[in-house]
């Protein structure tokens, strides 16, 4: 198969399974669900309706053909799986569909016109209302199942649950570290700024600084010695923005307080603001400057082993779960037109039968014996 674009979730299929196929071509079957050129022409016009307005023109038959293998494909790894998934024992409760539907509707709540309800949602959709329920209850079904078969099949490696160990353990530190409050923060920032101050020398205390924050900055500007080149009014939070404008060339800051921690900010060099002239524009005044940033650490929840785990598996077990839909659909009883066999999985090449060497083998006691009756014949010639 060339790619199978399904997401692990509430799957949203473009195409309803026709049961029992009729007398319209079928272009695509999985036992007795059936897809027809008929249906598939309606769906990915009624698809298409709905894109349209984001579609180039001259791109129209390219993305009606696009939205054919969409719905074809969507078609067959659903059919697939849902049927596996029924044979399997699995189903949706009442109570299940209620909680996914709320979950759907609260993931939708920032979307412009969100809807209220899954049912509101549904009448939106343009393959209408009762297909879009159908198949939501279908989604359901399906994901119970690629969940469970996920559980059983993919072993978690000692090594990812070491490393989830050890990211957990870190948030727990982090945490420890933040709740001392900032006192420890500023006290930090404080010594170096206290350090500075003792050099008197203006390029001794620039070299410094540069030393300091390559070893104590929390920012990734402390590779350059804490540079950040120039920039203008806005470009900075507001706190470093102001301070950094109002200081001098070679002044070093007080201790800065921004949401990202506290700062020493050191003006290394100021342009100016220039007015238009002719054909050259207005730019406006900018700064350069370094800083030390002492990052003040946030309280963040400590997710649960499983949680990290499954984010850190997060693509083996995806390579998994394509193996298993291919796998599916290789045992499945499936039927594609022409157009759609790229969506079938790749035939595994024939496996090489290895020829014994069987003439040689005949041959050899052959050849044995004609070398024997030369030898006779050189004999009785002498």
């Amino acid at each position: 198969m060339n790619k199978i674009n399904i997401k692990l979730g509430i799957i949203a299929c473009s195409a309803l399974a026709i049961l029992g196929c009729g007398k319209d071509e079928t272009v695509v079957r999985v036992s007795s669900a059936c897809l027809t050129e008929k249906a598939l022409e309606k769906d990915v016009e009624a698809i298409f309706n709905v894109q349209k307005a984001q579609i180039p023109t001259n791109h129209y038959e390219e993305a009606k053909q696009m939205f054919r293998n969409q719905v074809a494909q969507s078609f067959l790894v659903e059919n697939v799986l849902f049927q596996k998934a029924v044979k399997e024992g699995f189903s949706a409760t009442d109570e299940e569909f209620k909680a996914r539907a709320d979950e759907f509707v609260k993931s939708m709540s920032n979307t412009p016109d969100a809807p209220k309800t899954i049912e509101e949602a549904a009448e939106k959709s343009p393959l209408g209302k009762e297909r879009a329920l159908d198949q939501f209850k279908k989604g359901i079904v399906i994901e119970k199942y690629l969940k469970d078969v996920e559980a059983k099949s993919i072993p978690v490696s000692p090594e990812t649950v070491a490393k989830a160990e050890e990211i957990i353990a870190n948030i727990i530190s982090n945490n420890q570290e933040a709740s001392q409050g900032e006192a420890k923060f500023l006290q930090r920032i404080t010594a170096l700024k206290e350090q500075l101050d003792k050099i008197t020398d203006p390029k001794a205390q620039k070299e410094k600084f540069a030393e300091l924050a390559k070893q104590n900055s929390d920012c990734p500007s402390k590779n350059k010695g804490g540079d950040l080149d120039f920039f203008t009014p806005g470009m900075m939070v507001p706190e470093f923005d102001k301070a950094a404008f109002s200081l001098d060339v070679g002044k070093i800051s007080e201790p800065v307080k921004t949401k990202f921690g506290y700062h020493l900010i050191l003006v290394t060099d100021k342009k100016p603001a220039v007015e238009a002239k002719g054909e050259t524009p207005a730019s406006p005044a900018s700064v350069r400057a370094s800083h030390i940033l002492v990052r003040i650490p946030e309280v963040r929840e400590v997710p649960t082993k499983e949680v990290v785990i499954n984010a850190l598996s997060r693509d083996s077990k995806r390579q998994f779960m394509m193996g298993f839909i291919e796998k599916a659909i290789k045992e499945a009883d499936v039927e594609v037109s022409e157009e759609f066999k790229q969506l079938l999985p790749a035939e595994e090449p024939a496996a090489a039968v290895e020829v014994a060497p069987a003439a040689e083998k005949k041959e050899a006691p052959a050849a044995e014996d004609a070398k024997k009756e030369a030898k006779e014949e050189v004999k009785v010639e002498k």
